[in-house]
């Protein structure tokens, strides 16, 4: 058996067992009890208070490398307590290693002011800086500083919305962890993994890798990470088994605080938050107010940005629950403004929805179209585009921002009919305006539309007939498959590349593409070559990298079947997807788009009303 047929039949025992495991309840005791007994292992070193102190005095008693690393140990002391604190301690770090030429401490530092652009909501900042990083050519000789880098891209995927990707980089790093056998690796990509599934809702899935990352947390004795995670094991559980199981693990959560030093205003905030969370469920409304009034004084006083939407979210809940419309509508107002900083894009369709429809209990129709119009164009988009995204917000923003105006002039001088009937006038010159804007904008987009539906459906119907004549004998010529030896050396053996094109070949009549795990490994497998040699023969014969290479497959056997199968075209798009051989809606779209440049809904829709 070889090597990729042993790994796979290990990955499918795993999956098998996952499987099993998932049909039961999940055991949280086993967990506690590891944790209870490492924190206890190391409860005297956990309950001194000068930590810091002693890092410190090694700082000043050093130098070179040794004095980097105090100030990289600093660093991590305080970045939960205090980022000021942490960054002084790492600006620090970044001069010294870049004056004495010390590049693991500078690639750490330029790391961890990427962290702390991240936790202040400084996403493309965070981002830019960590693919700075990632350029250096002796990278890989610090294997925790590249596996921080990739975990730290995750979750700010998690946090743009863009969660295919975010779930690519994890897989990845799984993957890297369990072909390497790291376990510090396979820690942070179950962190990673936890934090993209925790935001889908997949909360058993969360839960799952939660626990997964966990097992290396207590193996590798990583003490700093254990109250966040029994922070998210209380979240998670509580959307599982309901509120009274989540207190407990808080209380054991308050248990394991007091053997340890404080965690820190950046694990308590989300911790005050998920707290209140539970008691807004319980209708405790004193209780959840409070624990949301403190996780907002931290939030507010540290600068956490990206905390900032869920805090206002929650508290717009909170209201809710207790009937105050206009507190509710006065937070999710927050928690926009808060999410559009940070173009945390999942956020604000999310809270959009809610606006409009609070806002059409209290008979502001204007408002709650306004805000559904931003919903749609986001949920239809599903974040295919960012840039597209951003002008939608931008001018739906824009929009909501005119028509709060128009609001507050009416309230102020609503006293008489003649203020009222100027109101009216602005609104309707408004609307009049924005309609003309959007009408040039909706038919010059139409027009566009229109020429690449035509041109996409041409070639597919060109590419049907092609197929027929091929098989009713027609001799068809495509290409010249001789190669000019005096011309250009060949970038391999003639016969090996004919035996693996010959065989691709097949493989594409058999329509390998639409299975959705299908990758460079399993296909190089299914050949009986190496990923090397079929690389090179997908590079230059089909002229494009695997993924390409797939994804055009998919979407011309799509197109085939969109224009001969009626049934088919009328599935959802989820299934359309599926069956092309697209685990993800979002890459689906992508790639659809990418290659044809309309969306598919796009597509079909003209299809229906051509033959309709």
């Amino acid at each position: 058996m070889s090597l990729n047929q042993q790994l796979t039949a290990l990955l499918l025992l795993v999956q098998l067992s996952l499987i099993g495991q998932s049909q039961d309840k999940l055991r949280l005791e086993p967990y506690f009890q590891g944790i209870e007994k490492l924190v206890d292992k190391h409860r005297y070193d956990l309950l001194q208070d000068d930590v810091g102190d002693r890092l410190l005095a090694k700082k000043e008693n050093s130098s070179g490398a040794i004095r980097v690393q105090a100030c990289l140990d600093l660093f991590t002391c305080y970045i939960f307590k205090s980022i000021e604190l942490a960054k002084q301690y790492n600006d620090e770090a970044y001069r010294l290693s870049a004056d004495n030429g010390y590049n693991e401490g500078f690639l750490t530092a330029s790391l961890n002011q990427a962290y702390i652009l991240f936790v202040q909501g400084e996403f493309d900042t965070s981002m830019a800086l960590i693919l700075k990083v990632e350029s250096d050519t002796e990278l890989s000789r610090y294997p925790e500083t590249e596996v921080n880098c990739a975990t730290l891209k995750s979750y700010i995927f998690t946090e743009r919305g863009e969660y295919d990707i975010a779930l690519e980089t994890t897989v990845n790093l799984l993957e890297r962890g369990e072909n390497l056998d790291e376990p510090y690796t396979l820690m942070r990509a179950y962190s990673a993994a936890s934090h993209v599934y925790l935001r889908l809702g997949e909360y058993r899935k969360a839960l799952e890798n939660c626990l997964k990352g966990l097992d290396y947390i207590l193996q590798l004795e990583k003490l700093r990470y254990i109250l966040p995670k029994i922070d998210e094991i209380a979240r998670m559980t509580h959307k599982l088994e309901g509120s009274e199981k989540a207190l407990e693990i808080y209380d054991f959560y308050l248990h394991i605080e007091k053997k340890m030093t404080s965690p820190g205003g950046y694990i308590q905030s989300i911790v005050y938050m998920n707290i209140a969370d539970i008691y807004t469920e319980e209708s405790d409304f004193g209780k959840a107010n409070d624990f949301l009034t403190r996780a907002l004084v931290i939030i507010d006083k540290n600068n956490y940005r990206f905390r900032k939407p869920r805090a206002h979210v929650l508290m717009a809940k909170l209201y809710c629950k207790m009937g105050d419309i206009p507190k509710t509508i006065e937070n999710y107002q927050k928690a926009l403004n808060a999410a559009n900083e940070i173009d945390a894009f999942d956020v604000i369709k999310n809270v959009s929805a809610s606006l409009s429809e609070l806002y059409e209990t209290t008979g502001d129709n204007v408002s709650a179209v306004a805000y559904a119009d931003l919903h749609n164009s986001l949920n239809d988009s599903l974040f295919s585009v960012e840039s597209d995204q951003r002008i939608k917000i931008l001018e739906s923003r824009r929009k909501i921002s005119e028509i709060s105006k128009q609001k507050e002039i009416l309230e102020i001088r609503a006293n008489t009919q003649e203020e009222r009937y100027r109101f009216m006038l602005i609104v309707l010159a408004l609307t009049l305006i924005s309609g003309g804007i959007a009408a040039y904008s909706y038919f010059k987009v139409k027009k566009k539309n229109e020429l690449l539906y035509h041109r996409t459906k041409e070639l597919a119907v060109e590419k049907l007939n092609k197929k027929k004549m091929v098989l009713q004998g027609v001799n068809m010529d495509l290409t010249d498959s001789e190669d000019d030896g005096d011309s250009e050396q060949s970038y391999m053996d003639e016969d090996l590349k004919r035996i693996i094109l010959t065989k691709l070949e097949r493989l594409e009549e058999e329509r390998f593409f639409l299975e959705s795990k299908c990758s460079l490994s399993t296909l190089s497998d299914e050949l009986q070559t190496n990923q090397k040699y079929l690389s090179q023969v997908i590079n230059n014969e089909k002229k494009a990298n695997f993924n390409n290479y797939i994804n055009g497959l998919r979407i011309n056997y799509l197109l085939d079947r969109l224009i001969k199968d009626l049934d088919f075209r009328h599935s959802k798009l989820s299934y359309i997807a599926a069956a092309s051989g697209f685990n993800n809606p979002n890459t689906f779209y992508s790639a659809f788009k990418k290659r044809l440049g309309i969306l598919p809904s796009y597509f079909i829709k003209q299809l229906n009303e051509e033959e309709g």
